[in-house]
């Protein structure tokens, strides 16, 4: 299993890759009669799409949903404050990093019931959210995420009505997910593969590696930078531009500040990452079944960028 957290000052990239496989973690769910399933879901300050959850019938959690990452992943400080994980059990527990917990447990979100899920421990995290859970939760199912109505809708089959949405094939890659995306850069266009994470609470990180083997331009005015601490501490410092067009297929956002990754890549494979501060502009469907992305722009796409603004 390989295991990696990066952490800003002001943000949380979380990319945790995992082997997994279907004999450890039997994920289920009970839905309703073949009715879509709604869910709330709020979005924090720093981007998250925070759910309320309860683990094995007792314990209730805020955690946020990771498409850049797998499974359920909790903070030590909520395993020992906020849970009963430890009543008992895991006398093992060291409060070392993705160290796995003894026993498997329940998840319940909205009427979605997961029975054999392992919980994953971890020190850093978005101190809104006591954990977060993985994409594959969702395997071979459709997730709408409608931002302007704040709701996760589990839809028993593809909704008709698509044809004002971006279609996307999803590229899976070291147990994640990835789409093409384009940046437009005085009229020249930078296609390349993107990890969809939405628990990047940015916009974009572009890898420096593919950064140059694309020709991407080095010469961008600088906005300013952002400090990055990954998990064992150390800081790096990225330097945020400004790119004309995000483009996926024919739909765009314009003017967006995104990092330029001076460190290795936290994905620990060849991609540029999308973040959660670009993503809720789109109210998105997920349709793990055909594997495809959906996107159409909502309310939030003139918000401002965070990083927009020079300190």
């Amino acid at each position: 299993m390989k295991k990696l957290i990066g952490h800003f000052t002001v943000l949380c990239l979380t990319t945790l890759v995992m082997n997994h496989c279907n004999a450890q973690r039997q994920g289920t769910s009970a839905e309703e009669g073949g009715q879509d399933i709604i869910i709330p879901f709020t979005i924090s300050e720093a981007n998250n799409i925070i759910f309320r959850v309860v683990l094995n019938g007792t314990d209730s959690l805020n955690l946020y949903f990771d498409t850049g990452g797998t499974d359920l992943v909790l903070r030590h400080a909520a395993i020992k404050e906020r849970t009963t994980l430890l009543e008992g059990k895991n006398e093992a527990y060291q409060e070392e990093d993705y160290e796995p917990l003894q026993e498997l447990n329940t998840l319940e979100l909205g009427s979605l019931v997961w029975d054999s899920l392992t919980v994953y421990p971890v020190g850093v995290g978005p101190l809104e959210a006591d954990g977060h859970f993985g994409w594959d939760l969702f395997e071979n199912k459709i997730v709408e995420l409608d931002y302007d109505r704040g709701e996760m809708i589990i839809h028993q089959a593809l909704p008709a009505k698509l044809d004002d949405y971006a279609k996307l094939e999803i590229e899976y890659s070291h147990t994640l997910f990835c789409i093409q995306t384009s940046l437009q850069i005085n009229d020249e266009t930078y296609p390349a593969r993107y990890l969809f994470d939405t628990g990047f609470q940015r916009s974009i990180i572009l890898d420096k590696e593919l950064r140059a083997k694309n020709g991407f331009p080095d010469d961008l005015p600088v906005i300013k930078e952002s400090k990055l601490r990954n998990g064992a501490g150390e800081e790096f410092i990225n330097k945020v531009v400004r790119v004309e067009r995000v483009c996926f297929a024919d739909l765009c956002a314009e003017n967006v500040p995104i990092q330029l990754l001076s460190t290795p890549n936290p994905a620990r494979f060849e991609t540029h990452i999308l973040g959660n501060e670009l993503l809720k502009r789109f109210n998105t469907i997920l349709d793990f079944q055909n594997h495809f992305v959906y996107l159409k722009g909502n309310s939030l796409m003139d918000e401002v960028y965070v990083d927009a603004a020079k300190e």
